[in-house]
């Protein structure tokens, strides 16, 4: 089964009608127009998998090296992010900030086969397999698999997935939605705490919290079960918080890798040590900094051989730059330049860049 990469420029968005749903709250009025925290339909707006603030918080899971039509290809986790427009219907609603805050259009299914930048690539996509592969979606009071790229369809690049591919997609998708179930079922939320600090918390009360990284943690052996790669990854804190905490378990094929991290602000810091197939043991060490034009990232990689000397040493550095040019079209021009250092100082550099319209109508990947 093959499925279309998807894009950085392609335009993602809830099929059909662009519909979630959301529960609101009424603003105080003698006549309350609707029931508080009950479900209304929602129209959040389309946007590009690149989607700047996404971008900003590290969100955006993207390819640094591999292209297709002069862009970056979408990678396993990745999210749309944050700050998603959303309007609720009737729109007077005074959770919809909240709700817009910390919104989420998420990949749930890749190929467990085809690799690039040493993560999986993204399969999401409404035709082509024998079932869908949506995105998940924000929505309350649960999260909604009904997001879809419109138009990767049109591409000439694909990769294959595994029956193991979809059923561990499904698994992820299912024990999202049960862990929200059984939060407001078994009543771990917190009632006065469950708004902004909670979410900037990641969950609302240990509790609801300990269930979420369990049901995680099974995702993840899911998906080792049905494809033979897969990570366990526990995690504290959001994209917005100050400070972001986890240390993640890798399964690649032959290949196990242990790996800790934290995002302080807008830099990330991790560290992973990896057992190669061959007796080798590769230790590697990553930095970025974000912000709301682009990412700088610094990866060091070495390798030592089985008689415990170094056999491979590798630094790259990527500089990605995102401007938004406001011309009444509001085009967005991004660079990208990488140079990878080898050990004995011999070095390459490739650049790359594009401009395209933020607009879902317009035309995205011209090459610069």
């Amino acid at each position: 089964m093959r499925v279309k990469v998807s894009l950085m420029g392609d335009v993602c968005s809830p099929v059909p009608g662009l519909l979630t749903t959301h529960e609101g709250v009424p603003p105080p009025a003698p006549v309350p127009l609707y029931p508080p925290n009950s479900p209304l339909p929602c129209v959040e707006s389309p946007t590009p998998m690149m989607w700047p603030p996404g971008l900003a918080l590290q969100q955006n899971k993207l390819t640094s090296t591999v292209f297709h039509k002069s862009q970056f290809i979408v990678l396993e986790e990745h999210d749309c992010g944050h700050m998603i427009p959303h309007i609720t219907i009737p729109p007077a609603n005074i959770k919809l900030p909240l709700d817009m805050a910390f919104s989420k259009r998420k990949v749930m299914f890749t190929s467990s086969k085809v690799r690039a930048n040493d993560a999986q690539v993204a399969a999401t996509e409404m035709l082509g397999p024998p079932v869908p592969l949506p995105m998940l979606c924000c929505g309350s009071p649960i999260p909604i698999p009904n997001g879809y790229p419109a138009f990767n369809s049109l591409h000439t690049v694909s990769v294959g997935i595994t029956i193991g591919d979809i059923l561990a997609g499904l698994f992820a998708i299912a024990a999202e939605i049960l862990g929200e179930v059984l939060s407001g079922k078994l009543k771990l939320k917190d009632a006065e705490f469950d708004k902004l600090a909670a979410k900037l918390l990641g969950a609302s009360a240990p509790k609801e919290w300990a269930l979420k990284q369990a049901l995680g943690a099974l995702t993840g052996c899911a998906r080792i079960a049905a494809t033979q790669e897969g990570k366990l990854k526990v995690e504290v804190g959001s994209g917005y918080a100050r400070a972001r905490a986890w240390q993640g378990f890798t399964r690649q094929g032959p290949q196990i890798l242990a790996a800790v991290g934290i995002n302080a602000g807008n830099e990330q810091r991790s560290l992973a040590l990896a057992v190669n197939p061959n007796s080798t043991l590769s230790l590697q060490s990553t930095y970025s900094e974000a912000s709301g034009t682009g990412i700088d990232r610094v990866q060091h990689t070495t390798t030592s051989g089985t008689n415990n000397r170094p056999a491979d040493d590798k630094l790259q550095s990527t500089n990605t730059r995102a401007t938004v040019v406001d011309d009444g079209e509001r085009d967005i021009v991004v660079w990208q330049k990488t140079t990878t250092t080898l050990a004995g100082g011999s070095a390459t550099s490739t650049s790359a860049g594009y401009v395209g319209s933020s607009f879902s109508e317009g035309s995205w990947g011209t090459p610069l």
